[in-house]
């Protein structure tokens, strides 16, 4: 069965709407009359419940939810007042080299040696970097606030002490940041006020090698007792009295101030792994501390209501970097702060319809029909005749359920249509030759430069003709003697991290009564897949587990298809 054969102007405006790989380009998202943006579970979930923190990998759409959430929700907030961080901006060399080399030398010196001090022994670095993040937070906000309601009809209806109040606030944060009376965009805010903050911590240490007539020991104690009471205070006394301000303002007109950060993703890869490797450990350890800082700001922030419920944060976090974070706070953050951005393949596929359904100008009522005006037909497995699966779910099957892997494909079909009308030999050879592109363009460009070692886990992995499904034990035996970088040697280790990425996941038998796993009739067993993309688990390995390898990575992996079922199978009734 063929579905619509699009004409050419339909193609390439199905073409255009799956172009745009990265939300900071795509103008779709933007534009509310074409109703692309999909209210998912996890949008919901950052709406109604205000968590603050949202962790996902690459390609899972960071920054198209806060895109969409900006876009979706602008009467909640003070306009022209959000403030979006964007952390690839960030003075991330001063700010090291400051912290890593000027706190250094005064302690060397003091230290009356010429060897290089290890300061994150003695100096706990999150603690600097909360204190700057908690500081540069609400310094920025309280900057946005008072000058958006001091510029609009808001200042009509403050009394002369309200005014004035917002006036000194407003003075002050400019004072800081060397800015006299000018004005500040949201967008370049923050970063002047860490490099303030963080250099805030040097005056503490020169006072206190001034004032310590004890030993080097007696010297770290007491800048440590310090800086554990810089870290505790939320604002300096000066903002305390503003927040308090702005917040019964803000609150008798239902407002708030909307503060957004994005792209960590780049920020790690162009700081740390793109230039030099000078200190290349000092710079994993810093940035580790600087996200840990920023994780342990927000959750202060966000659950001191009291003071702060005027202020709205909503940073991204990728992943992998959030869960090597060592916290003891962990629990406490992914319960009540924390959301996992996920995707359903329920969500994936009204994203797609939504999409298509925009670039044909299909009425509302037949945008949830909208893939099966194209492509109405079942796909044969290309090795299990006896398999058919549904075109849509053929594609996410292959993917790690990310949108942007969605988009290449589509993007990729939609060039063969060009030539012919789509059919099931098309999807096959779609999915065949898009999933190399996906690995080397997308997967090994966001990892290499990170984990140097993964070429060589991968080629070690292509060179031993795995199966598609083997023991636990067998997978650890091939993965001796590599490494992914420096920390990461052993093969627990980078069997962890290979899950995370998505490349490995486990096979486990299930039970259809088990809500917490879709499971599916394979062989006369009800199994179930589980993968980094639809389970919470950081770590589904154990001895005797069978781990199987993603379809994405068959034909990279070289991997030998002697199973009598498909892995990671997928049908709709498992997400009914």
């Amino acid at each position: 069965m063929t579905g619509l054969n699009p004409s050419p102007d339909q193609l390439r405006r199905l073409k255009a709407a799956f172009q745009e790989l990265k939300a900071e380009q795509d103008q779709f998202l933007r534009q509310v009359e074409n109703r692309t943006f999909v209210h998912t579970r996890v949008y919901r979930q950052v709406r109604d419940e205000r968590k603050c923190l949202l962790i996902g990998r690459k390609g899972a759409g960071k920054t198209a939810l806060l895109v969409g959430y900006r876009t979706e929700n602008r009467s909640d907030y003070l306009a022209e007042a959000d403030i979006d961080i964007i952390a690839d901006e960030f003075p991330l060399e001063p700010l090291f080299h400051f912290f890593y080399r000027e706190v250094y030398d005064k302690l060397n010196k003091r230290a009356g040696n010429s060897r290089n001090t290890d300061l994150a022994h003695f100096l706990d670095p999150t603690k600097v970097a909360t204190y700057a993040w908690k500081q540069s937070l609400t310094a920025s906000a309280v900057c946005m606030a008072a000058q958006q309601i001091l510029d609009s009809d808001m200042a009509n209806q403050l009394s002369d002490q309200e005014k004035r109040t917002l006036e000194e606030a407003l003075e002050h944060v400019l004072k800081l940041l060397g800015n006299g009376k000018g004005r500040v965009e949201g967008g370049t805010i923050l970063g002047p006020f860490l490099v303030y903050f963080f250099t805030a911590f040097t005056e503490l240490i020169e006072v206190a090698i001034e004032q310590s007539m004890g030993s080097f020991a007696a010297l770290v104690a007491k800048i440590t007792g310090q800086l554990s009471l810089m870290a505790k205070n939320n604002t300096d006394e000066v903002l305390r009295r503003p927040v308090q301000q702005i917040r019964q303002i803000l609150d008798r007109h239902g407002k708030k101030v909307l503060l957004t950060l994005d792209r960590f993703d780049d920020f790690y890869d162009e700081f740390q792994y793109r230039q030099s490797n000078d200190m290349a450990i000092e710079k994993r350890a810093f940035l580790a501390a600087l996200l840990k800082g920023l994780v342990i700001a927000a959750r202060d922030l966000q659950r001191d209501a009291a003071q702060y419920s005027w202020m709205h944060m909503l940073f991204t976090i990728p992943m992998d970097k959030f869960l090597e974070l060592q916290l003891r706070e962990r629990a406490d953050l992914e319960s009540n702060h924390v959301v996992r951005l996920e995707w359903t393949p329920k969500e994936l596929y009204e994203l797609v319809n939504r999409r298509i359904a925009a670039a044909l100008d299909l009425p509302e009522k037949e945008v949830s029909n909208a893939w099966n005006l194209l492509f109405p037909f079942d796909v044969t497995n290309g090795r299990l005749r006896e398999v058919k699966e549904d075109s849509f779910l053929y594609i996410v099957r292959h993917s790690l359920w990310n949108p942007r892997e969605i988009h290449m494909y589509l993007k990729a079909l939609f060039a063969e249509m060009e030539k012919r009308p789509a059919d099931e030999e098309m999807f096959r050879k779609v999915v065949r030759t898009e999933t190399e592109n996906i690995i080397r363009r997308e997967f090994i460009g966001q990892f290499i430069s990170e984990f140097q070692g993964l070429q060589k886990v991968l080629n070690k992995l292509g060179n031993v003709q795995l199966r598609t499904v083997f023991s636990y034990e067998s997978l650890c035996d091939k993965l001796g003697g590599l490494e992914l970088f420096d920390d990461c040697r052993s093969p627990d280790q980078i069997a962890v991290r290979l899950f995370h990425m998505g490349v490995l996941g486990v096979r486990i038998k299930g039970n259809r009564s088990d809500g917490n796993l879709a499971v599916i009739t394979q062989q006369k067993y009800e199994v179930g897949y589980r993968f980094c993309f639809n389970t919470e688990e950081n770590d589904p390995f154990s001895p005797g587990c069978e781990v199987c390898i993603h379809p994405m990575f068959f034909e990279y992996l070289n991997i030998k298809h002697e199973e009598p079922y498909v892995v990671n199978q997928l049908v709709w009734e498992m997400f009914a």
